[in-house]
């Protein structure tokens, strides 16, 4: 039997309360204070993983650190550490080989790579696979949108990161225009290079979000902020949206008041087999996150080694990541956004809002 661990923790009040309905109606201040006491804890076991191609059996332990978003950004960074390496020791003490970190835990300690020198199994942000993830969604919606990449102007959002780095160079392939947006100009500047070394499409390079992504037809974004920067009255109308980012860049008034504007999640994964999470994070039966599925694509290979570490993802490893979760059976989850499926409805109801604004009609705001 191999065996995985994988750290998740609250993204917002929303999931403190899922898990513990005695915090509803508490102060925000007064339960991250509670969770600054709290250990790390085990939080569920994950069986019923099957791949296509193996026989090997897996199963997983979700370790719970418990820590909001706000307190991975403001805490002193060796707290954060510490409490981010209890979690992924007491994984490995459950008998796990290799140690997904998810979420804000795969930014501590230089992006993984303290944590794994402090553990004798493989560590794996499963960023390689969420980066496929986007991108086939991101496709996908630009097909649904009727949008020609190759005439379109596209925006990736936190470009300098690990995940936008890499979506940037892949995109810069396939795309007229790409505006790299990010708060380090030197960091933008040498992606930029890297990519006009390797291709031909037009680059840009902003500080500011807004001016980076007004013009934008499709729009990546991967930032670490804490969520919701990207607001409705940025948004040029018919622009389609990846949002890749837990907690998610874009705002919900998004949805309510800018319907010529679509709106897809990047990293949602249908897992082979009869998978029991024991844990409800928000998703159908037998769906994860894409950093989850790589945690599990690399047990049923039995590869315990380091894999996606560091602020620098090789597009080989990302390619490489890809062929294994098609070997296993693992498969992007159509189209998602706001914890709902993306309908063929909800397409349609968006290119006709954007025919309305061609022909003059409001767009109800």
């Amino acid at each position: 039997m191999n065996r995985f661990g994988f750290l998740i923790h609250p993204l917002g009040m929303q999931d403190v309360v899922r898990y513990a309905p005695n915090a509803r109606g508490k102060r925000e201040a007064l339960v991250s204070k509670i969770l600054e006491w709290m250990p790390p804890y085990q939080a569920s076991l994950v069986t019923g993983v099957r791949s296509k191609a193996v026989d090997t059996p897996i199963e997983g332990h979700f370790i719970t650190v418990p820590m909001l978003p706000r307190q991975f950004l403001e805490k002193d960074r060796d707290w954060v550490f510490e409490k981010v390496l209890r979690g992924a020791l007491l994984a490995q003490s459950c008998g796990a080989q290799i140690v997904g970190l998810g979420g804000y835990t795969s930014m501590v300690g230089e992006a993984g790579k303290a944590i794994a020198e402090r553990l004798d199994v493989g560590v794996t942000s499963g960023n390689s696979y969420t980066v496929v993830a986007a991108m086939e969604a991101t496709l996908a919606a630009a097909r649904a949108m009727d949008l020609d990449l190759t005439r379109s102007n596209v925006a990736v959002v936190g470009a300098t990161g690990a995940i936008g780095a890499v979506c940037s160079r892949l995109l810069s392939r396939q795309v007229a225009r790409l505006s790299l947006v990010a708060r380090s100009r030197s960091r933008l500047q040498t992606l930029a290079e890297k990519i006009h070394a390797e291709g031909r499409c037009a680059v840009s390079i902003d500080n500011d979000l807004e001016r980076g992504i007004r013009e934008a037809d499709v729009i990546v974004t991967a930032t670490a902020s804490g969520g919701s920067i990207i607001r409705a009255d940025s948004l040029k109308p018919g622009v389609v949206i990846c949002d890749v980012a837990l907690p998610h860049d874009v705002c919900r008034e998004v949805a309510r008041t800018r319907p010529d504007v679509l709106v897809v999640e990047g990293g949602v994964i249908e897992v082979p087999g009869e998978v029991e999470f024991n844990f409800d994070f928000g998703y159908p039966a037998r769906h994860s996150l894409a950093c989850m599925a790589e945690t599990m694509i690399l047990a049923l290979e039995g590869r315990f080694e380091d894999y996606s570490l560091g602020r620098g993802l090789s597009l080989e490893k990302v390619q490489e990541i890809s062929r294994l979760a098609q070997r296993h059976g693992f498969r992007t989850a159509g189209l998602r956004a706001n914890d709902e499926a993306v309908t063929s409805d909800k397409i349609e109801e968006v290119k006709s809002r954007i025919k309305d604004h061609r022909r003059g009609l409001s767009v109800i705001r």
